[in-house]
């Protein structure tokens, strides 16, 4: 206590520095007698233990109302507050009185504004008739301490608990719920009597179900981001079973989280991919099934036991699989401090570059390929090989960063450059110095990109490659999507929508999702209405949906307005073979249905009812 209080008391200047260093002194002096008292418990040490206790109850106002420091404020409470069940004012007049029932563990008490953790039962203390208990509810109860969340009793006692301590708590009608009570449970002017068991504080609970809980320490870190549960993290770590350590890195490492190698426990990891930043420093405790298990670690932790790791996270790696194939993998040589522009698509970015092939080793050649070198590209254009441009959408103004390619990615069937082998992974080295992100181009710049990611999406078409077109079609509408422009520059905008719009028709079309193609057509069509082409491929689908009334219809138009089209007068007829094949279905269906398609007629009047055909 008197550690924990000097360091205090050094940040003080002046008299009140000398005000509490006696105080201090005198109350100290005073939990000595009445430790002595306690040890002997003779007739005049049961006496004197009163008076000390009264003598420290006494200073607890002083230091209440002289002093505005918490920690000494509190020092009475810390220095009574060791169990034995003795009950204690801590209101100083008689409104709140503690009993410690089972003491915690630690010095360490909560502070104005935590998040404290408890269960608790509450009873009136005229019956001891229960109100109200979590205990039953089996739901703990969190709140902030000092704000007035809850009754003023509370406030006040709950900051003497330690974590682990359970204690009860006689709180008057003042401390309480006063005069009027609280609903019909607790009648007016009623003195209540609570048992609180402390759980934890600034604790969250990390798994949902109790198995880890994250406890932030001194070092709060910096940003918003956490690591992904793949990516290589720089931490230092202690651990500790029972208070005893069983394990520590002696300082900064990097571990591949989720790799069979990680040294530490699942729940350590969830804790830091869920809660942890750049800088940060917690406290993991983790229950077997997220720790060790029912075997534990051989020669270190028992089987079935609860672990606590104190962990710093220094920075991480970032590591992202672009294509979730292995193909295009990225690694974002550690976290930057300030906000930095992605390189996405159709981004101005000037960078430095450097490339190696990848042996069958996994180490990289001595003499690089290409580069060092700096480079202003737009991202997109095909400057760079494709793996290596769809990297780089992953990667920020100021990161520096490793792209590694498999064969398929870096160059595919293209013969490589000098001093690649056919079929190698090969691994770039970048640096991005600067970005002008797409929301920071022209509008004639974002037509120019667009333009030229239509175009590639054409080449991929024409070469049976559905899909890769269709991303750049999906990449050239983003560029304009919530683009307007005036003039020619307006045309421009709505021909080149209209344009994708058709075009991701034709994909859809072709991987035979044939609802999506309606979709984008409509959309088409709503840009401009006498567009044939999109008339036609919506056609083309109500077709091939069943949809005839609607096919017919939209065919019906093309060569309205298109009088020479051969394709629409083609798939005219064939919705016409189609509705022939239908209605001689039917037909069948309803012989059936009727005995030989004779239909029954209507009975004369005043006759018995026909009788089936047979």
């Amino acid at each position: 206590e008197t550690e924990a209080c000097s360091r205090t008391i050094s940040r003080m200047k002046g008299s009140e520095a000398i005000v509490s260093r006696v105080l201090i002194v005198l109350v100290i002096s005073i939990s000595a007698n009445v430790a002595l008292s306690r040890a002997t418990l003779g007739s005049n040490s049961l006496y004197a233990l009163n008076v000390n206790n009264r003598a420290i109850r006494g200073y607890q106002g002083h230091f209440r109302n002289q002093l505005s420091c918490p920690l000494l404020s509190s020092l009475p409470h810390r220095l009574l507050l060791r169990g034995g069940g003795e009950k204690v004012d801590l209101s100083g007049d008689g409104g709140l009185f503690k009993e410690v029932l089972s003491e915690g563990s630690g010095d360490a008490l909560p502070q104005k504004t935590d998040d404290v953790c408890v269960h608790y039962t509450g009873t009136l203390e005229k019956d001891g008739t229960k109100f109200d208990s979590s205990l039953d509810r089996n739901a703990p109860f969190t709140f902030k301490l000092g704000l007035g969340k809850v009754i003023k009793g509370w406030d006040i006692g709950i900051a003497t608990m330690k974590k682990g301590e359970k204690a009860r708590f006689t709180i008057r009608s003042d401390y309480a719920y006063g005069v009027e009570g609280s609903g019909d449970k607790i009648p007016g002017n009623a003195t209540l009597i609570f048992e609180v068991e402390m759980l934890r504080w600034n604790e969250k609970d990390i798994t949902n179900d109790g198995g880890v809980f994250l406890k932030p320490l001194e070092k709060k870190g910096l940003g918003w981001r956490h690591p992904d549960k793949s990516d290589e993290v720089k931490v230092t770590y202690t651990g500790r079973c029972g208070g005893a350590e069983f394990v520590s890195s002696g300082g900064p490492v990097t571990v591949k989280l989720g790799h069979p190698s990680s040294p530490l426990p699942p729940g350590v990891e969830r804790a830091i991919c869920r809660e942890m930043k750049k800088g940060s420093n917690a406290l993991i405790t983790c229950t077997p099934k997220y720790a060790y298990g029912d075997q534990g670690l051989p020669g270190k932790v028992p089987p079935s036991a609860t672990v606590e790791f104190e962990v710093e996270l220094h920075d991480w790696n970032a590591i992202y699989d672009v294509n979730k194939d292995g193909g295009v993998v990225v690694t974002c040589l550690g976290q930057l401090d300030t906000y930095g522009p992605l390189c996405d698509d159709a981004a101005k970015v000037k960078l430095s570059l450097e490339g190696r092939v990848v042996n069958a080793d996994g180490t990289k050649a001595e003499a690089p390929f290409v580069g060092p070198e700096e480079r202003e590209i737009t991202v997109g254009d095909g400057a760079l090989p494709e793996g290596l441009e769809r990297g780089l959408e992953k990667i920020k103004k100021g990161q520096h960063a490793l792209i590694r390619l498999s064969p398929a990615y870096a160059f595919g069937s293209a013969a490589p450059p000098a001093g690649v082998p056919k079929d190698a992974t090969v691994e770039y080295e970048v640096h991005v110095r600067e970005v002008t992100p797409t929301y920071q181009l022209t509008l004639p710049d974002k037509l120019a990109a667009a333009t030229r990611r239509k175009e590639q999406g054409n080449g991929l078409f024409k070469e049976g490659k559905v899909d890769a077109a269709l991303a750049k079609y999906d990449k050239a509408f983003k560029l304009v999507q919530y683009e307007q422009g005036e003039g020619a520059d307006a045309d421009a905008v709505k021909d080149m929508k209209g344009t994708c719009h058709l075009n991701r028709g034709a994909c859809f079309e072709k991987q035979g999702r044939l609802d999506d193609c309606v979709s984008e057509c409509n959309k088409a069509i709503e840009m401009k209405p006498n567009n044939v082409k999109a008339l036609f491929r919506r056609g083309k689908a109500y077709l091939g949906l069943g949809k005839l009334d609607d096919a017919q219809k939209d065919l019906q138009q093309v060569l309205t307005l298109d009088p020479n089209n051969a394709a629409a007068t083609a798939h005219i007829n064939a919705v016409k073979s189609k509705q022939r094949a239908q209605d001689a279905k039917d037909k069948a269906v309803f012989s059936k249905m009727f005995g030989g398609g004779k239909r029954p007629q209507p009975a004369p009047a005043g006759s018995a009812p026909a009788a089936p055909a047979p």
